[in-house]
């Protein structure tokens, strides 16, 4: 690499382009699609530092997933929503989409479970999913006491019923909780105290979740009401690109009078809220 690149004056960005897949969709999907009855396809699968987190863990829990890295394919025969392993310890690297969705997944399965990470993982809050999650059922604390991983499992099924959580905090704590709930074993009432933050996350997640047939019910994104005992179903699954990525291209096009067209993001269809 040098350290600096010359571009020609006269130099018109052109092209079409396709940016590799979304994270936030990638680590959704790939949870769906290993929890579905039947063998799932997705495309356009995100290769990053997170969604390898996510890979290697699911793989862990006993999980058969397949996936091509020079092509961003993924392949899992699905499982029913049935986690094989019955004891795990999971390493998820600084990766807070895994910790927090694989906590609220592995409570709906049986067994004992650790998960942790690197030392910054250490000081992240999860107490707020950890309270939700044992209100419907479940047996999941601190092992610190400090409301941050490392996080202690000790699954024997999701309940169900209701549980609430602060508006306030990340919304990846509500995503996790809406696509484990199809697993519980009544139906889950999810009530939000206060002003919902990052919503486009939070309808992401309810969308992927449609398109793997489980439908939320929900009003003014307050209240959420996921049917269960239910379970996704497998399909081929398109992941469109990252649309933070794609913003470099269009910006480029935009400084040099050229034109630069990004295959597979629409302004009306895309699920990500950073295409605006």
């Amino acid at each position: 690499m040098t350290d600096r690149i010359t571009l020609p004056h006269n130099l018109q960005a052109s092209g079409t382009i396709r940016p590799p897949g979304s994270k936030s969709i990638t680590n959704r999907a790939i949870v769906c699609a290993a929890m579905a009855d039947g063998p799932t396809l997705l495309r356009g699968v995100l290769d990053s530092d997170d969604t390898r987190w996510m890979f290697e863990g699911l793989q862990r829990l006993g999980l058969e997933i397949e996936f091509d890295r020079s092509n961003g394919v993924l392949r899992t025969p699905g499982s029913r929503g049935r986690i094989p392993s019955r004891r795990a310890e999971l390493f998820v690297g600084n990766s807070g989409t895994t910790i927090r969705f694989l906590t609220a997944l592995l409570a709906t399965s049986e067994g004992q479970f650790r998960l942790d990470g690197v030392p910054r993982m250490r000081q992240r809050p999860i107490g707020d999913l950890l309270t939700a999650l044992n209100h419907l059922g479940a047996s999941a604390h601190s092992a610190d006491g400090n409301d941050c991983p490392p996080v202690q499992i000790e699954a024997q099924g999701l309940a169900g019923g209701q549980a609430s959580v602060r508006g306030t905090i990340s919304s990846q704590f509500l995503s996790a909780l809406l696509m484990a709930a199809p697993y519980a074993q009544t139906p889950v009432e999810l009530h939000v105290e206060g002003q919902l933050v990052s919503q486009p996350y939070v309808s992401m997640t309810l969308k992927v979740m449609e398109s793997f047939g489980v439908e939320v019910t929900h009003h003014d994104m307050q209240q959420f009401v996921v049917q269960a005992p239910s379970c996704y179903q497998a399909r081929d699954y398109e992941i469109e690109p990252d649309a933070t990525a794609a913003s470099y291209f269009w910006a480029a096009a935009a400084i040099t009078g050229g034109r630069v067209t990004v295959a597979g993001l629409s302004r009306q269809q895309s699920l990500q809220g950073d295409i605006a």
